[in-house]
């Protein structure tokens, strides 16, 4: 350190600057892979090897590793230069072929350009083209793999072929002992990104987690992406999903997760359907300490997952009600959506958050609303008017909802037409797929004893991961309908149904007994 607080790597990064044209290329490689390395982001030297790599010619006399390590610098540093990104990427892709890069160059050379957020699609399928085309890829590392697919999904450019190759190596190895956490995640991670199934791989990553002595290795983010990426892909696996719950419950505190792995981990458990109350406690503790680290997104997962799995944690909704009302500016539709719907679930007043501010962006937003979106605030709608006599939609956008919520075609299971059938069969003469005032649709609709009785088969897609547990919908459904449209419901579950098999007087006896006839 000098008296005027410049130390050595000053000295060195203005008297280099000057010289740059005197470097050779392993040179300026060597100058700004160590000012990186010792988080020196010296601008005025990196801007001035940049420029001199583009002022070149060609770059043949660039080695590979030259070239890797100075696009790793760049990145690493944090200093933007699109003039030199665009140089060395058009090099590369020029090559005949890329025989002389060894894994490590690929994988930090596409690493370098996700991590600066620089698309170059013509570089990328270069580098895919030639790991796909290699005879294996026992060379390459587990960190090569991993980075690798990450940084294609993190640019968001797809390569299914590279994809392929990669995965199936990886499950055709011995084990996975040689991948860490990290490794596995951001493979998982990109794959489900990438929106590239590939169940085999998903299998084998879980079944070696699942036999691990212990997770502890495992940091919050490995935790939260590796849920995040099954519950994407929608590749079911329970007994993963129950380890991680119970590592996480296992843990003294939840201090080191932050909002965002928080919100990730619960979201992924509700997309997925794995029930774990003490996960849900949990993590419902440590976000009401730390909510006001929470973004519109993170406060939208969070309360969307709780209201999913049915549970109405009173005290987490209140306690986000006033954070939720200070990110109004913040949300987009789905957020606008899930939050409306969510607190209608849970049943929980929040006027600080549903004020005419609330109503007033739904309006302006009105245009991007999807048809799921619309379903929910007609749903939140009917809560605030007909549950609560607070204010609502206005009524075109009301409207709106109310046909989106109608217009879907029902789709009878088997299970409900048998459950018509006996109902008929004692003369009941029920109404199929009737639409309420509140525009839900009843299965069936009897008179029993001069009263109207709402008769709702619930079949495994009603409850949480096809067990027992009721779903929101469903939950939202047996409240709402009785609330608002004043009739008895009764619901027929499909474990109760399946008990009494192909036995049609059974069956009768079973419906007698619920409409007490």
């Amino acid at each position: 350190q000098f008296d005027d607080g410049s130390d050595l790597f000053d000295l060195i990064a203005t008297q280099a600057a000057e010289l740059k044209a005197d470097f050779i290329p392993q040179g300026i490689s060597n100058a700004v892979w160590a000012f990186a390395t010792v988080k020196k982001p010296h601008t005025t030297l990196f801007a001035a090897m940049g420029d001199q790599v583009v002022v070149l010619k060609h770059l043949g006399q660039f080695k590979p590793q030259a070239l890797s390590n100075t696009l790793w610098a760049y990145a690493t540093a944090g200093i933007n230069h699109p003039k030199l990104f665009d140089k060395i990427a058009n090099h590369i892709a020029g090559l005949d072929s890329l025989d002389r890069f060894i894994p490590q160059h690929l994988k930090d050379t596409v690493w370098a350009y996700a991590t600066a957020g620089i698309n170059h699609p013509k570089l990328f399928e270069k580098v895919a083209n030639h790991i796909a085309g290699l005879d294996s890829l026992d060379r390459f590392i587990p960190q090569h793999l991993s980075i690798t697919v990450w940084a294609y999904s993190a640019t968001g450019i797809q390569h299914p072929k590279l994809f392929q190759k990669v995965a199936n190596h990886i499950v055709g190895l011995e084990d996975l002992d040689r991948f860490g956490p990290q490794a596995l995640s951001n493979t998982l991670w990109a794959y489900a990104t990438a929106g590239i199934p590939h169940p085999k791989l998903f299998e084998k990553v879980a079944n070696h987690i699942v036999g691990l002595d212990n997770l502890d290795k495992f940091e919050p983010q490995h935790l939260s992406n590796t849920l995040w990426a099954y519950a994407t892909a929608c590749i079911h696996h329970p007994t993963l999903f129950q380890r991680m719950a119970n590592h996480i419950v296992g843990l003294d505190n939840l201090d080191r997760f932050k909002s965002q792995e928080l919100s990730i981990t619960v979201w992924a458990y509700a997309t997925a359907q794995v029930s774990h109350p003490k996960l849900f406690q949990n993590i419902s503790k440590a976000a009401m300490q730390r909510k006001e680290d929470f973004d519109s997104q993170h406060v939208a997962n969070l309360l969307w997952a709780y209201a999913t799995m049915g549970i109405a944690d009173k005290q987490l909704f209140s306690s986000f009600a006033p954070t939720s009302a200070k990110l109004i500016d913040s949300y987009n539709n789905q957020h606008l959506a899930n939050i409306a719907w969510a607190y209608a679930v849970a049943d929980v007043d929040a006027p600080t958050l549903f004020n005419d501010d609330f109503i007033k962006k739904c309006v302006e937003k009105e245009g991007g609303f999807e048809t799921e979106h619309f379903s929910q605030l007609h749903q939140w709608h009917l809560w605030q008017t007909k549950e609560k006599s607070c204010a609502g939609l206005p009524d075109e956008l009301q409207d709106r909802c109310y046909n989106v919520f109608i217009s879907e075609d029902p789709r009878p299971s088997k299970l409900q037409d048998d459950v018509i059938a006996q109902l008929s069969s004692i003369s009941l003469e029920p109404k199929e797929e009737v639409i309420m005032d509140s525009g839900y649709r009843m299965d069936a609709i009897v008179e029993v004893n001069g009263k109207t009785v709402g008769v709702e088969v619930d079949g495994p897609f009603h409850f949480i991961g096809k067990g027992r547990s009721p779903l929101a919908r469903t939950i939202l459904k047996r409240r709402q309908v009785p609330s608002i449209d004043g009739i008895e419901l009764v619901s027929v579950p499909y474990w109760e149904w399946d008990k009494l098999g192909y036995d049609g007087v059974k069956k009768q006896e079973y419906l007698r007994d619920l409409l007490k006839l």
